[in-house]
């Protein structure tokens, strides 16, 4: 039964059931948490497509150690923690927040549909950016500097 239920539910969970089947543990596995692996084998998948596809291009990463990749990997996975955190969660001003921060990714939304974890992966990056540099600038000098880069010499 164990194995009819793994082969509906993937090749991977298929070989975690015949691994541990081979281990003589097939007794103590219920088709009830075969289907709960295949249930988080899917947010695992959904997780990695977010850092592959929004903006952080995991892929791409050069981190030459072993600390230094654990340091963006856990920072990248804060950063959709937040995100899941705003997607999943009511009122007005978590609403308006979220509008916002699709805003200023760029990307657009189906209509009637809700944000986008990618789109808000992305929009928060930019709003952390913006952040950084209103805390750095005032108001005056950022006029001045879009006033040089639009009206160059």
């Amino acid at each position: 039964m164990i194995i009819a239920n793994a082969l509906i539910c993937g090749k991977k969970i298929q070989l975690i059931v015949i691994k541990i089947m081979s281990l003589g543990y097939s007794n103590e596995i219920t088709s009830a948490e075969v289907a709960r692996w295949y249930y988080w084998r899917w947010g695992i998948e959904s997780f990695f497509k977010l850092l592959k596809g929004a903006g952080h291009d995991v892929e791409k990463w050069l981190q030459c150690s072993a600390g230094a990749l654990l340091r963006r990997l856990l920072i990248a996975s804060m950063a959709c923690v937040l995100v899941w955190r705003l997607q999943r969660a009511e009122g007005d001003d978590n609403a308006a927040a979220r509008q916002l921060i699709c805003r200023l990714s760029g990307r657009q939304q189906k209509r009637g549909r809700k944000e986008s974890a990618p789109a808000l992966l992305a929009g928060l990056s930019i709003l952390l950016n913006t952040l950084t540099l209103l805390a750095d600038y005032i108001p005056e000098e950022l006029a001045h500097l879009a006033m040089v880069v639009f009206n160059p010499l």
